[in-house]
């Protein structure tokens, strides 16, 4: 019984030891500077899903989100977004077979002296789907959560765009 005990305690210390050293870390959660936060988040609605994805990583990356740009140590802005939606192909009847879903946003990280930390650049996310005309609901439904995994992306792609930049 004290041997199987042994054996797990050593087989839980050899995991943590073995995911410490491969770099793993929490999904969202990037190495920043603590000098940036809080970090304002400008130009998107408080309900916007790219907003949530963007607070969500900081908070991960324990860099506070502030709820006015007064005492903000940063302000992300995001400053242009586009959401489109275009027929990639179609069927021999001439109906929509695949759509082409693309998300984009242009972003900078500005101190609260008006300094760019992170110049002004454009991120952007593309996926694909099949259209049936016999389920639209569940397609509809498709789309919506193809959307939000697309902000998601966005909301990577900005995070690790910081980490690299600062």
């Amino acid at each position: 019984m004290i041997g199987k005990k042994i054996f797990n305690l050593a087989l839980l210390l050899l995991t943590a030891s073995l995911l410490q050293g491969c770099g793993f870390q929490l999904r969202g959660s990037v190495t920043l500077p603590s000098t940036i936060g809080p970090v304002y988040i400008q130009g998107l609605g408080e309900y916007d899903e790219l907003r949530r994805e963007l607070a969500q990583m900081f908070t991960f990356s324990d860099i506070p989100v502030a709820a006015k740009p007064q005492g903000a140590g940063s302000t992300l802005r995001i400053d242009s977004r586009a959401s489109d939606r275009r027929v990639l192909s179609v069927d021999g009847n001439g109906n929509v077979a695949e759509y082409e879903l693309h998300e984009g946003a242009r972003f900078a990280l500005v101190a609260a002296d008006g300094t760019a930390l992170v110049e002004r650049q454009t991120v952007s996310a593309i996926t694909t789907y099949l259209n049936s005309e016999t389920q639209v609901l569940g397609k509809q439904q498709e789309e919506g959560t193809l959307r939000k995994d697309l902000q998601r992306d966005l909301a990577s792609q900005i995070m690790r765009r910081l980490q690299a930049q600062l």
